[in-house]
């Protein structure tokens, strides 16, 4: 049954609490008593233990001491020897048997005597010399002839005599070399009598343990002979110990249930006597009168909670009324009427305290329903901005479509709904290809605006930018504006020609990337610069390489290294390069997806604390032949070196197959552009050079021209003015300038602290000279 008002259950704890407080006070007076009987127990049990001990001193005593007379009397009269031990013999009735035994010699005709107690009481005796065995080779003449002062010996089993006996032996002395001794034998009879003497407490057992651990008497017939315990022998080897407690009695007559054990030493021996007394007859007397206690107890406590329920009953009645009440708050009915209050106790004030509550909850109830609409409104916006930052990030199918001769994979996982972590990558033209990877100064919101920011203005920036450092540069510059916030980002930036597999990277205050190939993961070390939105004068210098077929390139934000397990230790460098090596698979998705994997094992238990942001990208191969570059060289600027490199572009063209007449309007715009480097361009009387990169795609022929001179412009030249096909001969300049627009499919300038780039494509829509058809022109 369910206990459903306060009184009943204020009841049942009063009876459960007073129940309590009698077994904890019950519990405290039976350990103390315990004790104090425990303690009675030990003082009663070591003084009969004791008693026990000394009375088998004494007569153990009695025999030592008639063996040494005897041995005193015998030694200078041995002829006299039987005489004198049938008169002791007669005298002492626990002597079992007297023996006087020499040391036998050649000329010494003494007899060895031995007298001994036959079951009828007479006495009987034999001269040991003419037994078949010798005695002079048994063990315990042996050991007897060094018991100058007398000894007892190890108790044996007599096959004449059937029963247990011990020995007291006193050796002979002639000259000071022994010449025998006498022994007495004692049966072990008297020993188990003593024991069945003694008046032990109820259930209680007494015995004598030899020096080997065995019993040479028990109250339990059974257990003469045996070893003692393990437990027992264990005790009975710590000489100064005088009790110790058994959880199992050896004996079988005590149900192997604990008892204490008493040991007393019998002097002159290595014997000692135990006393064994069961610990539940120590303690029967405490558990009747606890038990009696408790039936006392539990009555009264039961009228007590009969009482106690009655009253509160009675005292807690009004309380009913507002149960009522509170109820109708639980269905939602806040309109109600309360009793009056009587009296200013406490239930009174708990009446005035509910109406107050009833107003106040109706008002809270309308401001958490505004707060629950404001929460699910910002929820929708969260996932709104997650949704929009997820759009700026590039898809999977656009790499696919551009880049047949390389694999990217990119994974991005913020720490919140949206975060500062942020990838990119595009073409820049149809042979040059640009990734990033970023992390911004903070988290959350901002983080996520100041990334869409990053991002934006580098596609915007990215397409006039002929190098990393030069987008990184003009990218800084911009987030520099206006930035109040001092919001600032890490950038790792790398530009790929997707022919050939030159790469070239600028840092930004970034992580370095990982190069993994065949021979494991190494970091490639990057002189970085500031990061972007600090410094509007910061550089980004440029490292180049080139990406060797099979080899990975990973970027990566601080969220893999700084990932921490629940010991705040971090996951570090060291521990990425060892997982990327290990990992059985190359390719760019497999490494991008088993490092987040293993990082993720990393920190099982602690929780994602920063955005993570891993993108991979594998080269496997240059284009085909005819994708390759055609020509690169780089030329002193002087006239004499640029009618030179016009022919050796005449000839690359000519052998890759180019149109007579494409190749002639090649070579007036290539003339015509690289003479007014010459002219216009020189910073230097000598030192400046020009760099030529010419290749041919499908349908299109690409020429870049790179000065390090002054800035100059030549697109910047006006437009000649032209009297129907003729210039006007009055202007000077821009009649070249004219044609190289007129011949040039596309041309573009641009001018960083490398110098001037000039880049030109002219289309080629087939070839119309094979290389093997090709005839040197004259």
């Amino acid at each position: 049954m369910v206990l459903r008002s306060i009184a009943s259950r204020l009841s049942l704890w009063v009876l459960a609490g007073a129940a309590l407080v009698l077994a904890v006070a019950g519990g405290l007076l039976f350990y103390q008593v315990s004790a104090q009987i425990l303690q009675q127990s030990h003082d009663e049990a070591t003084a009969l233990a004791s008693e026990a001990g000394n009375r088998i001193e004494q007569r153990l005593a009695r025999v030592a001491d008639t063996t040494r007379i005897l041995a005193a009397v015998i030694e200078p009269r041995p002829d006299d020897a039987e005489r004198m031990l049938r008169q002791a013999m007669a005298q002492d009735g626990d002597l079992s048997g007297l023996a006087a035994v020499f040391v036998p010699t050649a000329t010494d005709a003494l007899a060895s005597p031995f007298v001994s107690r036959l079951d009828d009481g007479s006495l009987a005796s034999r001269d040991m010399r003419r037994d078949p065995r010798p005695y002079w080779e048994a063990s315990w003449f042996l050991a007897g002839l060094s018991c100058r002062q007398g000894c007892w010996q190890r108790h044996f089993y007599s096959q004449s005599r059937k029963r247990e006996l011990i020995n007291f032996s006193v050796a002979l002395a002639s000259d000071g070399r022994p010449m025998g001794l006498v022994n007495a034998d004692v049966t072990l009879d008297w020993l188990n009598s003593t024991l069945q003497a003694l008046k032990k407490p109820p259930g209680a057992y007494a015995f004598v343990l030899d020096e080997g651990g065995a019993y040479l008497a028990h109250d339990n017939p059974a257990m003469v002979g045996q070893r003692g315990g393990p437990g027992l022998l264990a005790a009975l080897a710590q000489h100064d110990a005088a009790r110790v407690r058994l959880a199992v009695a050896q004996n079988p007559k005590a149900k192997g249930k604990p008892v204490w054990i008493y040991f007393v030493p019998i002097e002159g021996t290595h014997w000692r006597f135990g006393l064994a007394v069961p610990e539940e007859m120590i303690y029967a007397g405490v558990r009747e009168t606890f038990i009696d206690g408790l039936a006392l107890g539990l009555p009264a406590l039961l009228a007590l909670a009969v009482t106690i329920l009655l009253i509160t009953r009675r005292t807690l009645a009004p309380l009913a009324t507002l149960t009522e009440r509170a109820e109708q708050v639980a269905r939602g009915a806040l309109t109600f009427e309360l009793p009056a209050v009587g009296r200013p106790d406490e239930v009174g004030r708990l009446t005035l305290a509910f109406d107050r509550m009833r107003t106040e909850l109706a008002l809270h109830l309308a401001e958490l329903t505004r707060h629950a609409r404001e929460q699910q409104r910002l929820a929708s916006e969260l996932e709104i901005a997650h949704q929009i930052q997820t759009a700026l990030l590039p898809a999977e199918h656009y790499v696919d479509a551009h880049c047949r001769n390389f694999e990217l994979h990119a994974l991005l996982r913020p720490a919140r709904a949206v975060g500062g972590d942020f990838y990119s990558y595009f073409m820049l033209d149809e042979q040059r290809f640009c990734v990033m990877v970023g992390d911004v100064s903070d988290k959350g919101i901002p983080a996520a605006l100041f990334m869409a920011r990053t991002i934006t203005l580098a596609k915007a920036l990215a397409p006039r930018a002929r190098s990393p450092q030069q987008l990184l540069a003009a990218l800084n510059r911009e987030l520099c504006r206006n930035n109040d916030s001092c919001m600032f980002v890490s950038v790792l930036c790398g530009m790929l020609d997707t022919a050939n597999g030159e790469l070239v990277m600028a840092s930004a205050g970034h992580e370095p990337p990982v190069l993994c190939d065949a021979l494991g993961a190494r970091l490639i070390e990057l002189e970085t610069g500031a990061a972007l939105g600090l410094h509007e004068d910061a550089s980004y210098p440029p490292q180049s390489s080139r990406l060797q077929a099979g080899q990975t390139l990973l970027m990566y934000t601080d969220g893999i290294t700084e990932a921490t397990d629940t010991t705040l230790q971090m996951y570090g460098t060291e521990r990425m390069l060892a997982c990327l090596s290990q990992l059985p698979s190359r390719s760019a998705a497999n490494l991008a997806d088993g490092l987040l994997a293993e990082v993720d094992r990393f920190a099982a238990d602690a929780g994602q604390a920063d955005d993570i942001t891993v993108l991979a990208l594998s080269w496997h191969h240059a284009l085909n032949e005819g994708n390759l570059p055609m020509l690169d060289l780089t030329i002193h600027a002087s006239i004499d070196h640029v009618f030179d490199t016009l022919e050796r572009c005449d000839a690359s063209l000519r052998a890759n197959g180019v149109a007579p007449g494409l190749r002639e309007d090649i070579r007036l715009v290539l003339e015509e552009l690289m003479v007014n480097m010459v002219h216009h361009g020189r910073l230097h009387d000598a030192g400046d050079s020009i760099d030529l990169h010419m290749r041919l795609t499908d349908g299109l022929l690409m020429i870049d021209l790179d000065h390090d001179g002054r800035p100059f412009d030549p697109l910047q030249a006006p437009a000649p003015t032209l009297t129907g096909d003729i210039a006007d001969p009055d202007e000077v300049g821009g009649l070249g300038i004219h044609l190289i627009r007129a011949m040039a499919g596309e041309l573009s300038y641009s001018h960083d602290e490398q110098g001037n780039h000039l880049q030109l494509r002219f289309l080629h829509p087939a070839r119309t000279e094979s290389r093997h058809d090709a005839q040197p022109e004259h």
